[in-house]
């Protein structure tokens, strides 16, 4: 199920009518805040910020005074803008051969849009996610990004925040992760990069990600290979792949104390690179177009 209003947020993919993605309370509850769960975009940051100040394109950004900003425990904004607006123009579609559905939301940002002040930087976005069930995979969620300029550069940060459950209240010691290789950023106590004398991220080898979930807690930024690359969460008779179109060159693991998913978070830019400088910039005339694909397998079928 798609909620255009949690952000184009695919909120439930069920197989057997077992959700296999998490939501951390009922839908009408996880509606009245700005939680993250199921599949939500982060646009035009994801993950924090280092503080209400930001600089790019020649503009200065205040955010200290846009109201219902969704912040982390310590007052650093979080996650976007787009967690629960509501003004996508939305069209929906099935594809020539049956195979798909398709639904694509867009959002013209523009200095009329409320909120604008907050990322003054026009521009088309669009999303469209199209669903197909059978294949080699039980279910195929493949999700296409669009962001095109108004005429002026636009710094994007983007990201997804996928909530992978392969089951429900499966033991986390039979939980399996595949992970690409990638170098690991170093995080400070607030979960943001230390930086070079560039502004990029402090990157470092990385222990290996592979193999049980166990006792293993995650909240982790990391550099990702320059091409395409795929991660899995598996549990033994169910896996759910995440493939994305090397648009993606940073992801960040989050796998709280306990939980029974884990967040395998694509995103065009590192936490904080708006702050630091070092955004994804879309200059007009070149759109920046960027897909991942959720794919559901069961035992036998991978």
């Amino acid at each position: 199920m798609l909620v255009p209003s949690a952000g184009m947020n695919l909120v439930s993919l069920s197989v057997d009518g077992e959700d296999r993605l998490v939501l951390p309370a009922p839908l009408e509850k996880f509606m009245a805040a700005p939680r993250t769960g199921g599949v939500p975009l982060l646009h035009p940051w994801a993950n924090r910020l280092r503080g209400d100040r930001y600089e790019a394109g020649g503009r200065r950004v205040d955010l200290s005074g846009i109201p219902d900003l969704k912040r982390d425990g310590n007052g650093l904004p979080m996650h976007g803008l787009l967690l629960r607006a509501d003004d996508w123009g939305l069209e929906t579609s099935e594809a020539s051969d049956g195979g798909a559905a398709i639904i694509e939301g867009s959002i013209d940002w523009s200095d009329a849009r409320p909120g604008f002040e907050a990322f003054p930087f026009p521009h088309r976005l669009a999303v469209r996610w199209s669903l197909s069930v059978g294949g080699d995979a039980v279910v195929t969620a493949r999700c296409d990004l669009r962001v095109e300029s108004h005429g002026d550069m636009v710094p994007v940060a983007s990201g997804w925040h996928p909530y992978l459950r392969p089951r429900a209240g499966i033991d986390r010691g039979r939980l399996e992760l595949r992970m690409p290789p990638v170098r690991h950023a170093a995080l400070d106590e607030d979960g943001l990069p230390e930086i070079e004398a560039d502004g990029t991220p402090r990157l470092q080898a990385s222990p290996l990600l592979d193999g049980p979930l166990g006792d293993r807690v995650f909240d982790d930024l990391y550099r990702a290979p320059d091409e395409a690359w795929n991660a899995t969460v598996s549990d033994g008779a169910s896996t759910i792949e995440l493939r994305t179109d090397g648009s993606w060159p940073w992801l960040q693991v989050y796998a709280p104390e306990g939980s029974d998913f884990v967040c395998i978070e694509p995103m065009l830019a590192p936490t904080a690179a708006l702050s630091d400088g070092h955004p994804l910039v879309v200059e007009p005339g070149r759109p920046l177009e960027a897909s991942f694909t959720i794919r559901i397998l069961e035992d036998g079928d991978h």
